[in-house]
């Protein structure tokens, strides 16, 4: 079962937006659950999440993907920020990809140039760190840090304005 751990640090309506692209993931039966790491402790956030069956939780940023891994039900993680659409087919290759590759971390890159050249760049370059878009195994948010590069899926994310 796969688990959404969205940080949420700005407007609900972010929040909206990344829900509006999850919850037909849920009625398909291939999320299971959802929880919300709020930064800023906003009610409106809260209340999106409870409306939603999410779990809630507030928490400052750096910590934000470790807490959520902890109350998450499912095995595998995709870690979103409030605000990142993934395209519509998202789903259907991610668990192609957990068939396919059942010990690898994927990522579901960000559309455009500029925001797929810094991730990539970052993933490449930088510390092996956790970040939005990643799909990973639970253990792995746990123990803080990928233990290698993530497999790029072909499907991609875009931020929503708020």
């Amino acid at each position: 079962m796969l688990t959404a751990v969205i940080r949420a640090d700005g407007p609900p309506s972010l929040l909206a937006a990344t829900f509006a692209v999850l919850i037909p993931a849920v009625a398909d039966g291939f999320l299971g659950h959802a929880v919300v790491v709020d930064a800023r402790g906003d009610r409106e956030v809260e209340r999106l999440a409870d409306a939603t069956g999410a779990s809630y939780l507030r928490s400052g940023a750096a910590e934000g993907w470790h807490l959520g891994a902890a109350q998450a039900r499912g095995d595998w993680l995709v870690l979103l920020d409030a605000g990142d659409v993934p395209q519509s087919h998202w789903a259907q290759v991610v668990d192609r990809h957990l068939m396919l590759a059942p010990d690898s971390p994927a990522l579901i890159p960000l559309r455009g140039v500029a925001g797929s050249l810094r991730e990539r760049a970052a993933i490449s370059f930088g510390a092996r760190r956790l970040r939005a878009g990643l799909v990973v195994p639970k253990g792995l948010v746990l123990a803080g840090r990928l233990g290698g590069a993530p497999r790029r899926l072909p499907v991609r994310r875009e931020r929503a304005s708020g």
